[in-house]
């Protein structure tokens, strides 16, 4: 007999539930790269040859349900990329996916998906725990399609530049030639209060050295830089910092530390047009809305939802 499922009270229509996957980084002893000479503001920066590729992820719970008693989420996912040659700006089709997952409590669904009318399915991940490990759960998944992603375009592009739009997700050094991550909001601190110091010192076009620290996953290298922000006084000096990281090996990491310079200022976002201006990057925004369409209705899943509850309900 199939399980009664029940839409819960609250709804999240029409909001696109949005979050960072944040690596526990509770022993961060990040270092300062002595290669990359003081520790005081750097203006260095170097130009990419290569195409350039922008990778995003977007997140939506499109409902929240009860099977049976247990409590369960429906999410789709998408992810994708942008890419940039000298002459044009475009879409690379087959980094985009497109997700959908009924996360839920093992045991309390039989089979392998859920079908509603109109070819939309969502497949079964089973998480133990309440709705935070659920939605958990949901988001590690699209952090691994956003790094299967750029695993495709280094494939693809060997020559290209590829920058992930969040922390680069347990990506180990073998596959991080070339790739960088960027953080626009700051969970945590890096740095201890005498380096941090030099983030006050840093003015548009501008970042600190190269500093290291370990994860699980292998040694990582990061910076902060401060993208430019215009007009500067309303905004919180927090503002225009992007924490750029790389799991290449120190001398790329170096290298990278300076691309990134020639590269991250020239495409910030400006304020009257973008109200995440300057760190979300114009790119990305374009992207993000791409991938918004991707998504598909809200209304539409909705309602494809309700009549699936009323036909399994007579």
């Amino acid at each position: 007999m199939k399980p009664v499922l029940r839409l819960d009270a609250w709804s999240p229509d029409y909001v696109a539930a949005e979050a960072e996957l944040v690596q526990p980084l509770t022993e961060l002893q990040a270092e300062p790269v002595a290669a990359d000479g003081p520790w005081e503001p750097k203006r260095e920066a170097a130009s990419w040859e290569g195409p350039l590729f922008f990778v995003d992820g977007r997140f939506r719970t499109d409902a929240r349900v009860f099977i049976g008693e247990e409590p369960a989420l429906l999410v789709s996912v998408a992810v994708g990329a942008v890419g940039l040659e000298p002459d044009r700006a475009f879409y690379e089709e087959e980094a985009f996916a497109l997700r959908r997952y009924l996360v839920a409590p093992p045991g309390v669904w039989p089979g392998s998906r859920l079908e509603l009318a109109g070819g939309i399915a969502y497949e079964l991940v089973e998480v133990p725990g309440e709705l935070e490990a659920l939605r958990a759960a949901a988001m590690k998944r699209r952090g691994a399609l956003e790094m299967r992603a750029g695993d495709g375009l280094r494939e693809r592009h060997p020559q290209a530049l590829i920058l992930h739009d969040g922390p680069l997700h347990e990506l180990s050094p073998e596959g991080a030639a070339g790739r960088l991550g960027y953080a626009k909001t700051h969970h945590r601190a890096y740095l201890s209060a005498e380096l941090a110091g030099v983030l006050t010192e840093l003015t548009a076009g501008e970042r600190t050295p190269v500093f290291g620290f370990e994860r699980e996953s292998g040694r990582f290298y990061s910076w902060y830089l401060r993208l430019p922000l215009d007009p500067a006084r309303p905004y919180a000096a927090a503002a225009s910092l992007l924490r750029v990281e790389t799991a290449a090996p120190e001398a790329e990491a170096l290298e990278l530390a300076r691309v990134s310079l020639g590269v991250l200022p020239r495409l910030a976002s400006r304020p009257f047009r973008d109200p995440r201006a300057p760190q979300n990057l114009v790119p990305v925004g374009a992207l993000e809305r791409e991938l918004g369409r991707r998504l598909g209705s809200l209304p539409l899943l909705r309602r494809r939802l309700l009549e699936y509850i009323e036909r399994e309900a007579v």
